[in-house]
């Protein structure tokens, strides 16, 4: 199965910044695994790369829930994932079309997260997706709110935020490594000249 949520943003700054009493200088609209990202841990905010390296050496950006719960939370070092959206693609012809999935009126909001026993990369926490996410892929990531972000990093495992998820496709430019990563990735789909 193709890995779920391997591209995000993280473009409420302001609230990041009041949140976490620490500047975020640049949104982000194509943060992807490899990357050094803001986590918070039960210390508080770090960087850790996206993506934890096994054994093999293959990179795991995803845990899911059900994994997490046979291990035991508090055995899995939970994290907090900043984030304002995500991407996922659907093959459509011989396409695969980009969506942005936000939260309305959630500028940023968390994922569950866990960390690598170094503390030094992460892996997005994902569970069974609920509509509109279930369109596209069978998991989406494990939104938390306000009071179950405090549960998940004691080692809780928390009901996942109300789902009102928005759903909108966006421009191919994401496909493509080398595009700016700025606010026309997130635009819809008709907005963008690639559709033309």
């Amino acid at each position: 199965m193709l890995p779920v949520c391997s591209r995000y943003t993280i473009i409420g700054t302001a609230i990041f910044a009041e949140r976490f009493s620490h500047p975020f200088l640049r949104p982000r609209y194509n943060a992807a695994p490899g990357q050094n990202l803001p986590v918070i841990t039960e210390h508080g905010l770090r960087e850790a790369g996206f993506g934890i390296i096994r054994h093999d050496g293959r990179r795991l950006i995803n845990q899911r829930i059900e994994r997490v719960r046979e291990k035991g939370i508090s055995g899995s070092d939970p994290c907090l994932i900043p984030a304002s959206g995500f991407y996922e693609w659907k093959s459509e012809g011989a396409r695969r079309q980009p969506y942005y999935f936000s939260l309305p009126g959630r500028e940023l909001f968390c994922f569950a997260g866990v960390l690598d026993t170094a503390g030094d990369a992460f892996a997005i926490v994902t569970r069974q997706a609920t509509d509109p996410v279930s369109r596209i892929h069978p998991r989406m990531p494990f939104i938390l709110d306000a009071w179950s972000e405090e549960e998940w990093l004691r080692g809780r495992e928390p009901e996942p935020a109300p789902d009102l998820i928005t759903m909108i496709a966006v421009s191919l430019d994401i496909n493509d490594p080398a595009a700016p990563d700025d606010p026309a990735l997130i635009r819809p789909a008709f907005h963008n000249h690639t559709w033309w």
